[in-house]
């Protein structure tokens, strides 16, 4: 489903459509499926839609988290330092954090992005500021959105 790539408040009114427009004979795997991501998600107090939604960030994976953390489990030999040696190295890395944030915030830290990837946001982006326009459907941009990630399982 495309559906986080919809801005927060639209979710719910598109999964409702979405789940209306099934048809009465509709598999039981369905049906079960649709519930889940009503009750876990789309009607969710623990996670609402405004926590998962990824309308319009140019980031919207957590592949710059998992770099860091796999780097510093390589650094602290595989998660095996004790306590007061992996303590200092954490301190380190907790050093880091503010110069980042500042390089950031000032344009001259930059995350490095595949090809693929620009491709698909430079799309995403056109799409999003057509729907922002209302030159696009909801229904439209779902199914962009959704040829968009379909072509790349694809290749």
């Amino acid at each position: 489903m495309a559906l986080p790539l919809l801005p927060a408040e639209h979710i719910q009114p598109a999964f409702n459509n979405l789940r209306d427009s099934l048809p009465n004979d509709v598999d039981e795997r369905v049906t079960a499926l649709v519930s889940y991501v009503n009750d876990n998600w789309v009607s969710s107090r623990l996670w609402p839609p405004s926590s998962w939604c990824a309308f319009q960030p140019s980031i919207r994976k957590n592949n710059d988290v998992e770099g860091w953390h796999n780097r510093l489990y390589q650094t602290s030999r595989h998660g095996k330092l004790d306590l007061y040696k992996r303590a200092p190295l954490l301190y380190r890395e907790a050093q880091y954090v503010t110069l980042q944030a500042v390089l950031v915030s000032e344009n001259h830290l930059h995350r490095h992005r595949k090809k693929a990837h620009k491709q698909t946001q430079r799309l995403l982006s056109k799409y999003w500021a057509s729907y922002a326009a209302g030159e696009t459907t909801t229904v439209q941009l779902l199914r962009k959105c959704s040829y968009i990630y379909a072509s790349r399982l694809c290749s």
